[in-house]
Parts: C-alpha cells; sequence; structure tokens
C-alpha cells in the first residue's frame, strides 16, 4: 500500500479526504460511509494509525453508487453482480496468463473481483486499492457500453 506521509501534500495532485469531509462533500453520513466499506464497495485508504482517507477518485466512486442506488434503484447485490462484470483478466496483464480460468475471481461470478479471496494477484502482492480494476469502478454507469464495443 502506498504511504502517506501527510494529507494534502503541497505540489501534490492527489487531495485526500477524510470520511467526514466525504460525507459533506456528498451529503452522506460518515455510517452510509462504513457501510458501502463493509458491503465491500468502497477500499478506503487507511493512514498508519487505522484512520481511513479517500482521494477524489474514491469520491466520485462513491457519488456513482449513490447515483445507482437513488436513480436506477440498484441494490447492494446488484451493485455487487454490475461490477464483477469488469473481466480483470483482460483488462491487466493477468498472472495466470492462459491460465485466467483458474482464477477464483473469474469463477465467482458475482462478486467483484476485490472481494475475492485467494486471487493470485493478491498472493503475489498486489493492493486491490491500486488496481486497475478498482480504479474502473467509478465508470461502471459505461459498463453497457464499455462491453458492446468488447463484444463487436
Amino acid at each position: 500500500m502506498p504511504k502517506l506521509p501527510h494529507l494534502d501534500p503541497p505540489n501534490n495532485p492527489e487531495r485526500w479526504y477524510t470520511p467526514g469531509q466525504v460525507a459533506r462533500l456528498l451529503d452522506l453520513s460518515v455510517e452510509t460511509l462504513r457501510l458501502y466499506e463493509r458491503e465491500g464497495l468502497i477500499i478506503p485508504f487507511k493512514v498508519p494509525s487505522g484512520h481511513r482517507r479517500f482521494n477524489q477518485l474514491d469520491v466520485k466512486w462513491i457519488a456513482m453508487i449513490r447515483r445507482q442506488i437513488h436513480d436506477h434503484k440498484l441494490n447492494f447485490s446488484g451493485l455487487r453482480f454490475l461490477l464483477s462484470m469488469l473481466p480483470c483478466w483482460e483488462v491487466k496483464d493477468c498472472c495466470l496468463g492462459e491460465n485466467y480460468m483458474d482464477c477464483p475471481a473469474k469463477q465467482v461470478n458475482h462478486l467483484p473481483c476485490w472481494m475475492v479471496a485467494n486471487t493470485p494477484c493478491r498472493a503475489q502482492g498486489e493492493s486491490c486499492r491500486d488496481c486497475k480494476i478498482y480504479a474502473l469502478a467509478p465508470k461502471v454507469d459505461k459498463l453497457k457500453e464499455q462491453l458492446a464495443v468488447k463484444f463487436k
């Protein structure tokens, strides 16, 4: 996991937010953020003291979760299923190569890969929070378009 020396360092384009700041920005409660984390939808960065922090990508993703729930009436299970459609074995270089079908993330079709235990990428020390797949999550509203292009 990347080391976070201090919050909002000068000349650093990445701004870090506390849960309270994110809650105020998005007009939701800190408990809602905790719920999203428990449900496996978000992976907050944790500073050495254990406190959670969020960056701009996280804020966009949390806003997207809210839109999917409120505008499209998706529940947590529906969101997880939608996220499970992100083909991690195609988006990033799968460490299993041609044997990607053996990956637990490929075999579990109702959870996003970052919620699946014992994946080879995790065994190699990769952080789900820093993965390309997790970074694609905020674009889940465009998944239909992305998959349509992929299968043409």
